[in-house]
C-alpha cells in the first residue's frame, strides 16, 4: 500500500461524520472558502476538510498534504494558523485536549466550538497521521506521495481568491457564535420577561 492510500484509509474512518469531507468529496465551495480565507497555497493538496461553522468556510480545519492549516471564532487567540507535518511531529507530545479547543503547543490553538467532534478525536486522527508522516524515508515537512497517487487528488483552486476572502470576512463579521450559555441566558431572558 502506498502512503496516500494509507493516510486516505485513516481519514476515511472519520469522513462524513460531523462536517469531515475527506477528498475528492470536499464540496468545491467548502475548498474556494478555506483556501482564500486561510491563504492555502495552490501547489497544497487538501485532503480533508472539518468545518466548525455553519455556513461556508468561516472557522475549521483543512489536513492538506503538507500541513494542517485552521481559522478560529475571534475570541480564541493562536500564535500561528497552519503548522507542517514536521512542525507536528515535533509538538506532538504537547498537544492537549481541552473541552473546546486543541492547544497544538507553542500558543497554537485549534477552536473546535462548533464542532460536533470531540477534541480528543482530532489529537487521535492527528497522532495516526504523524506516524504514517514519521513513517517516511525523507526529511520533508510533508507527505510524499508519488506521482500517480497525486493524480488521483482533486484540487479545486479558485481563480478569485480576494474577492471570497472579502466575502468571507463580512459574512463571519455578520455571524455571530452561539454558545450554549447564550442560549439558555437568552431563555431566562425571555422567561423573565426583560
Amino acid at each position: 500500500m502506498n502512503m496516500l492510500d494509507e493516510v486516505l484509509n485513516i481519514l476515511t474512518y472519520y469522513h462524513g461524520e460531523n462536517n469531515f469531507n475527506m477528498n475528492p468529496l470536499v464540496p468545491q465551495e467548502i475548498e474556494h472558502y478555506a483556501r482564500a480565507v486561510l491563504d492555502i497555497p495552490d501547489q497544497e493538496y487538501i485532503l480533508a476538510a472539518m468545518r466548525t461553522s455553519f455556513t461556508q468556510f468561516h472557522r475549521g480545519l483543512i489536513i492538506g498534504k503538507d500541513a494542517i492549516y485552521w481559522r478560529n471564532d475571534h475570541k480564541i487567540l493562536t500564535s500561528v494558523n497552519q503548522l507542517s507535518w514536521k512542525e507536528l511531529s515535533q509538538q506532538r507530545t504537547e498537544f492537549r485536549a481541552h473541552r473546546r479547543t486543541v492547544a497544538f503547543g507553542n500558543g497554537a490553538v485549534f477552536d473546535n466550538i462548533g464542532s460536533l467532534n470531540k477534541t480528543s478525536t482530532i489529537i487521535n486522527i492527528l497522532d495516526l497521521l504523524i506516524d504514517k508522516y514519521d513513517a517516511q524515508d525523507n526529511d520533508s515537512d510533508g507527505f510524499v506521495f508519488d506521482d500517480a497517487s497525486l493524480a488521483r487528488l482533486l484540487q479545486s483552486i479558485p481563480d478569485n481568491k480576494a474577492a471570497i476572502k472579502a466575502e468571507s470576512a463580512e459574512s463571519a463579521s455578520n455571524a455571530e457564535t452561539v454558545s450554549f450559555a447564550s442560549i439558555i441566558s437568552s431563555i431566562f431572558k425571555k422567561l423573565l420577561g426583560r
